[in-house]
């Protein structure tokens, strides 16, 4: 019968593995402290008298930052396809395509120059 070696489990060693899920629980704590201590009603009416909404400070704040977010992602969604339809990808050249790419200057070393020197290491166990 093989030797099975069984780790003791780890405080740290949980704490790494479940990281993320600690990291937005700590986030998800802070937002609904956010919205407790920010408490005062308030009312927000919409333009061309599309509607009011009626909640506390704290909640308006982060649902508008929310929806602050979502447009900003689709500005930017439709901003880089376009650019990307247009071509102009910043360097001037698209991925995919068949152009030269820059030839590099000649007086550069071999490729294996960093194996073959001797700097640094005057007895090579390895070689």
């Amino acid at each position: 019968m093989a030797y099975t070696y069984n780790r003791r489990p780890s405080l740290i060693r949980n704490l790494w593995i479940y990281r993320k899920l600690i990291g937005l629980a700590i986030i998800l704590g802070l937002l609904l402290w956010f919205i407790w201590v920010n408490g005062e009603k308030v009312t927000v009416s919409f333009p061309f008298g599309l509607g009011q909404f009626s909640g506390t400070a704290g909640l308006v704040i982060l649902l508008s930052a929310l929806v602050g977010s979502v447009v900003t992602a689709l500005a930017m969604t439709i901003f880089f396809a376009i650019r990307v339809r247009k071509g102009g990808l910043g360097g001037g050249e698209r991925p995919g395509d068949d152009e030269p790419r820059a030839t590099l200057p000649e007086d550069r070393p071999p490729p294996d120059y960093a194996a073959k020197t001797t700097d640094g290491f005057p007895e090579k166990p390895w070689s």
